[in-house]
């Protein structure tokens, strides 16, 4: 009992949110409001999780693929070392805390309508032209599941960068194999176990 575990994830990126709003909301065309505080974007979202203690501590490496809110492609590296901090027969809620690095197409295409803030780099790639790009040391990802059964979850995932932006995202999680302990118990320490 108590081997590590295996999970991976796809989910679907479908939403920023601009908690203040965005001074660029000019430049977004899928905004739902004139500020832009709400964005509909479309992505995808890859994560393999490696369970280091049995189904509670964790290392997820995840890679995005998507629009931002300009329409533009952008792509999204983070790996982090993630906790379980609920856990029920049904509900599960981790977080997770590491690096993770943006690239997108640069936002200076759009000329002098783009008020650049200098929080982004700039470079230039012989393939892909203009990008922008930003590394930030510390990511915070928060994932809520709802299991269906022991092998797959309907997952939600709340990416909190405020005060710039907040991402949103859903998908599907799937155990690539179940150990002898049933995950979806509430927790019983390893000690316990024998008494039961």
């Amino acid at each position: 009992m108590g081997h590590a575990q295996d999970a991976i994830t796809i989910k679907h990126f479908g939403m920023t949110i601009h908690p203040f709003g965005d001074k660029t909301a000019n430049l977004q065309p899928n905004k739902l409001d004139k500020n832009a505080r709400f964005v509909l974007n479309y992505g995808l979202f890859l994560g393999y999780e490696k369970f280091v203690y049995e189904d509670l501590v964790s290392i997820k490496f995840i890679q995005g693929f998507l629009a931002d809110c300009s329409n533009g492609f952008a792509m999204i590296s983070h790996i982090g070392v993630r906790g379980a901090i609920y856990k029920s027969e049904k509900h599960r809620v981790y977080v997770g805390l590491g690096p993770a690095f943006l690239v997108r197409d640069s936002w200076n295409r759009f000329g002098e309508e783009y008020d650049a803030s200098g929080y982004f780099n700039e470079t230039y790639s012989k393939t892909f032209g203009d990008l922008q790009w930003k590394a930030a040391p510390i990511a915070i990802d928060i994932e809520y599941d709802f299991a269906f059964n022991p092998k797959n979850q309907l997952s939600f995932s709340f990416t909190p960068g405020v005060p710039l932006a907040m991402i949103l995202s859903v998908g599907w999680k799937h155990w690539l194999h179940v150990k002898e302990f049933d995950k979806f118990k509430p927790y019983v320490p390893r000690k316990w176990r024998s008494k039961l």
